[in-house]
């Protein structure tokens, strides 16, 4: 049976600008629905959320939270020292024990939705794929079963904790060493490679950047800021192959069609055509042309620390450039 996804990328405040698209996808008559959830940073929250249809609390969650009630920055020059992070999380622990209660994650499990939460382990620099209700696999992709909520709860903390500014989160699953991670954006996160494998036709991905991602506004002078840029840089987006590939294996299946018509018009019977393209090795044997959507911002998200500040005027501009970017989308579909 086909499958839609859903695939979003990290970036801590920004992703009120998801819940904004999110929030105008599930307003219409007919809502788009989703088979699959995917998601990294604060995105690992909006995915889980989504999958229950609880984009009320997702907005709420994305516009009502001030930096203050998730991390505490302190003071920097005395927290360094000896630490494992910049910032401390223990506030931004217990909305997440808030967040996912019992019967939430008890509704994650029963739910037919998949739903994976990347992280990435700093031990074997691979991503992990933690999922409520997925049995575990080592196939293709490391995907590690969560069977109870303490446990789901440490997954989507390490998916939200940005290196440097939060400390590491040990993840210890069952039967595998205890690991430390991180979230999961960049080079290595590739969610719609993943979202294919798990039988998806039609992708849709929400970025939180365009693809030119020009701010001449900002001037970086201070440590913290350029630590922050660079770390944002390095873990806001997916792995840019992931889109790539799709394109390229598109084309060269609607190609492939064209030559097959092609060889048909010409006068050759569809039992030669299809002998001739049934080959021992045929890297296209099976695959799909893949109905991928991208959803993202016509310029830069106003995102104050790379998002790590949570402000909720800035936020609610987020959730209404999300809304208006996907009615513009919409209407030209």
């Amino acid at each position: 049976m086909a499958k839609t996804a859903l695939v979003l990328c990290g970036g801590g405040s920004r992703a009120a600008f998801a819940v904004g698209v999110l929030k105008y996808i599930y307003s219409q008559p007919s809502p788009q629905q989703f088979d699959i959830f995917c998601g990294t940073g604060t995105s690992a929250i909006v995915t889980s959320l989504a999958a229950l249809g609880e984009i009320n609390l997702l907005e709420k969650l994305f516009t009502l939270n001030r930096t203050a009630d998730l991390i505490n920055t302190g003071n920097l020059l005395q927290r360094f020292p000896g630490s494992n992070s910049l910032y401390n999380n223990t506030a931004f622990i217990q909305k997440l024990n808030n967040i996912f209660t019992e019967a939430r994650f008890d509704a994650l499990k029963k739910t037919e939705k998949e739903i994976f939460i990347a992280a990435l382990s700093l031990q074997t620099n691979q991503i992990t794929y933690f999922s409520p209700n997925v049995p575990p696999s080592k196939d293709v992709f490391n995907i590690q079963r969560t069977e109870e909520v303490n446990l789901f709860r440490e997954a989507v903390l390490g998916a939200c904790s940005n290196p440097v500014f939060m400390p590491p989160v040990e993840v210890k699953v069952p039967g595998v060493f205890a690991q430390q991670y991180f979230t999961a954006g960049g080079e290595l996160y590739s969610p719609i490679r993943l979202a294919i494998a798990r039988g998806a036709t039609s992708i849709y991905v929400i970025q939180l950047s365009p693809d030119l991602n020009i701010n001449k506004s900002i001037y970086y002078k201070d440590v913290v800021d350029l630590l922050e840029r660079q770390i944002d840089q390095d873990t806001l987006a997916l792995n840019p192959a992931d889109i790539s590939l799709v394109h390229a294996q598109n084309t060269t299946l609607q190609y492939l069609e064209q030559v097959k018509n092609n060889l048909l018009n010409s006068g050759m019977s569809p039992e030669a055509v299809e002998q001739a393209f049934e080959t021992d090795n045929n890297p296209f044997k099976n695959k799909q042309v893949i109905d991928l959507h991208i959803i993202k911002p016509e310029k830069a998200l106003p995102a104050p620390m790379g998002g790590l500040e949570f402000d909720p005027g800035t936020m609610k501009e987020l959730l209404e450039i999300g809304q208006q970017t996907a009615e513009k989308k919409w209407a030209r579909e």
